[in-house]
């Protein structure tokens, strides 16, 4: 059983720059995950990445694939789905080369009906096994995301069909994407899918939709969720995504600061849901 204190604390984030990645360090912030949007991808200056990272003793522990409505690797027209994954094929390519370890990938893009699920969630197999033998070739894992609304991964089972297509893939578990809808809980997830989750998005919602608030704002009950990856002896990072800007599903909502973020980790089971 791990200890919640001894995982280091993260961020998704788009910034490469030794100015905030010092900024982050400085806040108590251990490592990061690269997540930049998608048209941007291409012009990534991986060196300058690595040597700014380095500088300021944070650690790069993954990097997000490009992720749009464009990039869709369940598609079933094959030709399509092949250019899909040799294109998240060369972003790995380039992450690995300075020392990235970790790739998260989406296992779809929505919206899909139930007619079309099942050929989807083939394809998305076939293209998560490829991606998994890229990445080991590449001294990397492929870690497969949770996701909400009618994308493929939205229940535990989901995921574990969809991780079934390689023994090499891995979960990234957003804790944010399952919804009530669907009727999977932090609970169930972690009992089936534990012994894969190696890294984590975190931040809380509503259980209606993703929302990305900073833990606190939401109904996550934060005690309950952490014991429960306590027990499955995670021993990734509690790597924040969203929370330190206004959601964009409800910009009313308070967010955080980085300077916030090493604290609520540290304190993080204190949290019991904002209507708990």
């Amino acid at each position: 059983m791990t200890d919640y204190r001894q995982w280091k604390t993260a961020i998704s984030t788009k910034e490469t720059d030794y100015e905030t990645l010092l900024r982050l360090k400085n806040c108590g912030v251990d490592a990061m995950e690269l997540s930049v949007p998608w048209h941007e991808c291409d012009s990534i200056d991986w060196e300058s990445l690595r040597k700014n990272a380095d500088a300021a003793g944070i650690e790069i522990w993954s990097y997000h694939l490009p992720f749009s409505q464009k990039i869709h690797i369940a598609s079933p027209d094959e030709e399509y789905r092949r250019r899909m994954v040799a294109y998240q094929c060369s972003m790995i390519e380039k992450a690995a080369a300075i020392g990235v370890r970790r790739f998260i990938i989406h296992p779809s893009t929505e919206p899909i009906s139930d007619e079309e699920r099942p050929l989807q969630m083939s394809a998305a197999k076939k293209s998560l096994a490829e991606l998994a033998q890229f990445a080991e070739e590449h001294g990397a894992v492929m870690c497969v995301e949770d996701l909400p609304r009618t994308c493929l991964g939205h229940t535990a089972d989901e995921m574990l069909e969809l991780i079934s297509a390689d023994s090499r893939l891995r979960v990234c578990f957003d804790v944010n994407h399952l919804l009530t809808v669907y009727g999977s809980t932090h609970a169930e997830f972690v009992q089936k899918l534990g012994d894969r989750i190696i890294t984590t998005h975190m931040s809380d919602y509503d259980f209606l939709d993703e929302k990305h608030f900073f833990p606190g704002y939401g109904m996550i009950d934060w005690k309950s969720l952490v014991e429960s990856l306590e027990a499955a002896d995670y021993s990734g990072p509690f790597l924040y995504e969203g929370g330190f800007s206004p959601s964009a599903r409800a910009p009313e909502v308070p967010h955080g600061t980085y300077e916030m973020a090493r604290e609520r980790h540290m304190t993080i089971k204190e949290l019991r849901g904002r209507d708990a």
